[in-house]
């Protein structure tokens, strides 16, 4: 019996049709390409830690500190994933450090419920907030840490050291994370950055508010707001 001979053609049945290209055709450019939405490439790369595809990407979304529908950032997902290489790397690109969720958790609570003593550390000295509350149960970071997992110990002790020498510490000063208005007249108005110097920590009618000085004024700022550090500002995105 002899062999079919090969010819380079495609014989289909009646009434079928084939995606295979017909020789001799030209290719037809119809110009259509996936398009990825950059602001989720950088929290889905941020969470499986691609740390090329962090660097790159990152220079593409207009804002890296936008959260998903949750409220969860690029930097929640590289905090709670333990890539500490992209946790510093968003963090000195100038992404929000204290972006909190929708029930108020901040990357700093990530870290302290992972009992990552050295994420906790950085992100203290990159401006996180100490004093942020979570909206559910009204915890810090420092009431995060796990005591059941391995580093709590550790981890535990630092969070609420710096909460008990914030204010202390570093010559009494203390930074705004956010900008304060002020409501009442014994309120000292501050800005994001400002520095500020804690003359009295709290006392028998505040807790939650300490008596500052900036410059020659003085008056009551909400610890909530104030960080051991200023906030890293945020890259200027490249033109080019």
């Amino acid at each position: 019996m002899k062999a079919p001979e090969v010819t380079g053609q495609v014989t289909l049945p009646p009434g079928k049709r084939t995606n295979l290209r017909k020789v001799g055709s030209e290719r037809i450019d119809h110009d259509m390409r996936v398009r990825f939405n950059p602001l989720s490439l950088l929290l889905d790369s941020s969470l499986e830690g691609e740390f090329d595809l962090v660097q790159r990407i990152i220079y593409e979304v207009e804002d890296p500190s936008l959260p998903n529908d949750e409220g969860i950032t690029a930097l929640h997902n590289a905090v709670c994933a333990g890539h500490t290489e992209i946790v510093k790397f968003l963090v000195q690109y100038g992404v929000n450090v204290n972006a909190a969720d929708s029930d108020g958790w901040t990357p700093l609570h990530c870290a302290a419920s992972c009992n990552n003593v050295q994420v906790c550390k950085f992100l203290v000295e990159s401006g996180a907030a100490v004093f942020a509350m979570t909206h559910s149960d009204m915890q810090t970071a420092a009431d995060k840490c796990e005591e059941m997992e391995e580093g709590y110990t550790q981890c535990s002790q630092f969070l609420y050291g710096v909460q008990e020498k914030m204010g202390i510490m570093n010559r009494s000063m203390v930074y705004g994370l956010w900008d304060y208005a002020g409501e009442n007249e014994d309120e000292l108005q501050f800005g994001e950055g400002d520095c500020m110097t804690i003359l009295r920590r709290e006392d028998e009618d505040e807790s939650e508010w300490w008596w500052a000085r900036m410059g020659d004024t003085e008056g009551y700022i909400p610890r909530n707001l104030l960080g051991l550090y200023p906030r890293i500002k945020p890259r200027q995105r490249s033109l080019a």
